[in-house]
């Protein structure tokens, strides 16, 4: 039985079905995560064969150390390198250790700020960590730029519950197609709501769909007052999949957005999806003009010309495209994501 510590900021149901599948192959999974300053409230169930400790619980970095001393893991897996803290302790157990550390990194290359970690990586990324863990293709230029070699980079590090999204059942579709584009996530400003909700406006003929938005954040109060649009407070992945099937398509109009696991969990429902061109999942579960459309992120005349020709299309087109995003969820699962950690340590 291999025993695994993650060093995680803030864990979210998915990252939970991940740990859970480690468990299922075997795995002691210990569990340190962020409790204070957190964007969400969210907080792990107590879950068989998973530990969870509180980040607030270890108060330095040595304190910290000789936990891991204390449970002698096979493997470190951390959320990425945000954390001063984690990352010294990455360093002192490489160096003591020898074991895997594997970092996750959603991060796509965007140069700027990122070449100071360009420059210092030799004695920062690659000291702390033997492996990056990246969700992925976007992600990988900015791996290599690191100076990871192709062999420490491992593919696709997040899943969405895909056996839970699968049970979105989209077969009343045939009967009467679902008028209602949904989004879900979080109202923040990265997420360009106001420029899907201008060019929602903009629309003369909605042609009898809705719009559904689904979450909370900073940006709620300006989300109010447009036409054929309702506003829903955030709610647990379970009472999303009766919220996926009453939808006929899903939306997500980043700005900014370096995966969004949420189109993978559209894309299990089995729905058509369009989305912004920066968010990375897109290279992985949609194919432009065959199971959505893409569209240019805050540019609120593509974002409406790419509903409009979407809304515009026969029931059939929609049902098909549905069925091919269902496929594609198929490339990511949550055994995908666990067997990639344990193929390390075999």
């Amino acid at each position: 039985m291999y025993t695994i510590l993650v060093l995680y900021t803030e864990l979210m149901p998915y990252n939970v079905i991940v740990l859970k599948t480690l468990v299922e192959k075997g795995c002691r999974v210990h569990v340190v995560l962020w409790d204070k300053n957190k964007k969400t409230s969210y907080y792990p169930p107590e879950e068989k064969g998973i530990t969870w400790y509180d980040r607030s619980a270890f108060f330095d970095t040595n304190h910290l150390y000789l936990f891991v001393e204390k449970i002698c893991p096979d493997l470190i897996w951390t959320s990425g390198w945000i954390d001063p803290v984690y990352n010294e302790v990455c360093a002192r157990v490489r160096k003591n250790f020898h074991i895997p550390i594997v970092a996750g990194s959603d991060t796509q290359w965007r140069g700027g700020k990122q070449w100071l970690n360009v420059l210092t990586a030799s004695f920062r990324h690659r000291k702390w960590f033997s492996h990056l863990f990246v969700s992925g293709e976007p992600q990988v230029s900015y791996a290599l730029k690191l100076g990871f070699q192709p062999e420490q980079i491992l593919m696709h590090n997040l899943s969405a519950d895909v056996d839970l999204f699968h049970q979105v059942d989209t077969q009343a579709h045939k009967e009467k197609y679902p008028r209602r584009l949904l989004y879900i996530g979080r109202f923040a400003k990265v997420k360009g709501l106001p420029f899907l909700l201008e060019a929602w406006k903009s629309i003369s003929d909605r042609r009898g769909w809705k719009l559904t938005l689904i979450g909370n954040g900073p940006e709620y109060a300006k989300l109010q007052g447009y036409p054929d649009v309702e506003i829903k407070n955030f709610m647990s992945q379970v009472e999303l999949v009766k919220e996926l099937e009453q939808s006929g398509a899903f939306i997500l109009p980043s700005v900014i957005e370096p995966w969004a696991l949420v189109i993978h969990e559209a894309a299990c429902a089995g729905l058509p999806i369009l989305a912004s061109e920066c968010c990375g999942a897109v290279s992985c579960f949609v194919k432009d003009g065959e199971n959505g459309f893409l569209f240019k992120p805050g540019n609120r005349k593509s974002i409406s010309r790419v509903i409009e020709k979407f809304i515009s299309l026969q029931e059939s087109e929609w049902l098909e495209m549905g069925k091919i995003s269902r496929e594609l969820s198929n490339q990511i699962t949550p055994a995908m994501v666990a067997n990639t950690i344990l193929s390390i340590l075999e």
